[in-house]
């Protein structure tokens, strides 16, 4: 679990998180993880079993979908919500391209948090369909 505190503190720099009130913040951020990547290592794999929302906190990550790159992510932003929005399983893989430090929420909690403040729920649906269909 990392720093509560902190983790809230990063994720009010994200808009996913702005609908959240206090107590929904706090939910998330006390169920939270931190976790480092390799550069190279995916976070996500494209189709595959995606547990987690993840806020990048270091580095960078590249978002290939069938093979070819399609987005990046950097610190401040976040990934896994096509999976936590239960749109479809992960649509993209999403890889390190540095040494890479993330913020994990788990989909239990995300999934939570969801039933309980439907404005989150709506905010993370919304968010996962322009990163499929802005791209």
């Amino acid at each position: 679990m990392g720093d509560a505190a902190n983790t809230i503190t990063k994720m009010k720099g994200n808009p996913l998180f702005a609908l959240l009130p206090s107590e929904g913040l706090a939910q998330l951020a006390d169920h939270s993880r931190i976790e480092t990547f390799s550069a190279g290592e995916k976070l996500i794999e494209e189709n595959g079993k995606n547990r987690s929302l993840f806020l990048l906190t270091l580095g960078e990550a590249k978002i290939v979908s069938n093979g070819t790159e399609v987005d990046r992510q950097k610190a401040g932003d976040t990934a896994g919500e096509v999976s936590m929005s239960k749109i479809s399983p992960p649509v993209a893989d999403v890889i390190a391209v540095s040494d890479v430090e993330a913020i994990l929420f788990p989909s239990e909690v995300i999934d939570e948090v969801s039933a309980r403040y439907p404005d989150f729920s709506r905010q993370l649906r919304e968010t996962a369909m322009k990163k499929v269909y802005d791209r």
